[in-house]
């Protein structure tokens, strides 16, 4: 392992990350579950909204550390620089922001529900892509 990656940091951020997908994942189940039952109601996204809040916070916790282990370690100098790494996992985290704030409307006024739908979709799918994106080399 290269000598600038031997931190405790990367002990953290790496798991933090994938702890926020792999909660998206089961936001996906219950997207495809809802699809296949038909009852896209206030019941689910009230099954929904506290797995999203909890993948949410991992992954925003796992970007934050990252970006704080690469402004101290690395020396960037910045903690954000817009990089194709950096970007990978924050497509889902914006999807994962949405998903979160439509979840409250879709449970409180039974608005949005095709769009809260295709964000549980999506959010879980950017993860899928961003991971293989990063993981594979060909970022």
């Amino acid at each position: 392992l290269n000598p600038v990656l031997q931190d405790l940091g990367l002990a953290i951020h790496p798991p933090l990350l994938y702890l926020g997908y792999v909660g998206f994942s089961v936001c996906f189940s219950f997207s495809v579950a809802a699809l296949i039952e038909g009852r896209i109601d206030a019941s689910w996204a009230r099954w929904v909204r506290p797995w999203t809040l909890v993948a949410w916070m991992f992954l925003t916790g796992g970007i934050a550390m990252g970006s704080y282990w690469a402004y101290y370690e690395l020396g960037w100098g910045g903690f954000w620089f817009w990089d194709p790494v950096e970007n990978a996992s924050f497509m889902p985290w914006l999807a994962g922001t949405a998903l979160l704030h439509s979840a409250i409307v879709m449970e409180k006024r039974s608005a949005l529900k095709i769009w809260t739908l295709l964000l549980a979709i999506l959010t879980f799918s950017l993860s899928l892509l961003g991971t293989f994106l990063v993981r594979s080399g060909v970022l």
